[in-house]
């Protein structure tokens, strides 16, 4: 564990948590409105990582969870969604994290953008066999209307 980003995450987090928001929300094609459920979603999950940033334990993976999810439903690539979570080590860098072990923070981006892209496809896998259910028992009712 390394105590100085800790310390430094938990000093800025508002600071730090406000730009990679920011940069969250402009993924999205339209402005979004503060105060929506899913930019609720986005931030507490984009908190929740950040509050486990230093362990990468179950909590940082919850978030990584959340947010994945949420932008699992939109049609954006892969590449484009995950480039969120390369963000945060360029705001951590801004915000005067660079005076604490660089070589920790590329770490735990790096493991968070891994464990982002595995829960991204598992996200998108569930929807698309949501949609192939759907689909069948869609098939299923018009069978069963044309055949009565």
């Amino acid at each position: 564990m390394n105590r100085t980003w800790e310390q430094f995450i938990r000093e800025n987090r508002e600071t730090i948590l406000g730009r990679w928001h920011e940069c969250g929300l402009d993924l999205f094609s339209g402005k979004m409105a503060p105060g929506t459920p899913l930019t609720e979603a986005l931030a507490d999950g984009m908190g929740m990582i950040l509050d486990g940033f230093h362990d990468g334990g179950e909590l940082c993976r919850e978030g990584v969870s959340r947010v994945t999810r949420i932008l699992a439903v939109h049609p954006f690539r892969p590449s484009r969604s995950l480039s969120l979570f390369r963000q945060l080590r360029t705001i951590l860098q801004e915000c005067g994290g660079s005076e604490t072990d660089t070589g920790f923070c590329t770490e735990r981006i790096d493991s968070i953008v891994f464990d982002a892209f595995d829960l991204f496809m598992e996200h998108r896998e569930m929807i698309y066999q949501l949609k192939v259910e759907e689909s069948h028992s869609k098939m299923h009712m018009l069978l069963r209307r044309t055949g009565s």
